[in-house]
């Protein structure tokens, strides 16, 4: 133990306290909409009338791929003119959104009702990406690709208090 080996040793090293929390979320619910007004009420937020050419891939970065490229087939998932596609709202989730935060913290005694306290707070101290929802348009070069994210990276605080 730290006692054990007393002086400066132990007033370095022993009596730290450490806490933590994490939230997790599942991912965001989104549309896969089209840059055409199929059903022709001046709204450009027409569903899919299918899901045929669209892979649900796993990847948090990249949730949704296209197994087909040729624009026959992206027509053929779109309802006829002057109908709504069938494929309903928020068919498709955005990655599951993860984070940890550690805190470690000791406190130096001065005198009886003073003391300093030094702490180190971690933010996300995985440094886990959690990426947006993917790019939702079916016409859209970059489709089913994640570009932004909805918590920053790694953040380390260091703090140092005087209480009294």
């Amino acid at each position: 133990s730290f006692r054990d080996r007393g002086g400066a040793f132990e007033f370095l090293l022993g009596n730290w306290q450490i806490a933590g929390t994490g939230k997790f979320n599942t991912g965001q619910p989104f549309t896969v909409n089209s840059y055409f007004d199929i059903n022709f009420d001046g709204n450009l937020t027409d569903r899919l009338d299918n899901t045929q050419f669209i892979e649900v891939t796993g990847n948090r970065r990249n949730p949704l791929r296209l197994t087909s490229m040729n624009p026959v087939d992206l027509q053929s998932m779109l309802a006829p003119l002057g109908e709504s596609g069938s494929i309903g709202r928020n068919t498709f989730r955005a990655g599951d959104i993860l984070e940890l935060d550690l805190s470690f913290s000791k406190r130096f005694i001065i005198k009886e009702a003073q003391n300093l306290q030094f702490r180190i707070d971690l933010f996300n101290f995985i440094n886990r990406a959690n990426f947006r929802i993917p790019v939702r348009i079916l016409e859209s070069p970059g489709f089913g690709q994640s570009t932004n994210t909805v918590t920053p990276g790694r953040r380390i605080q260091f703090v140092l208090r005087y209480n009294f």
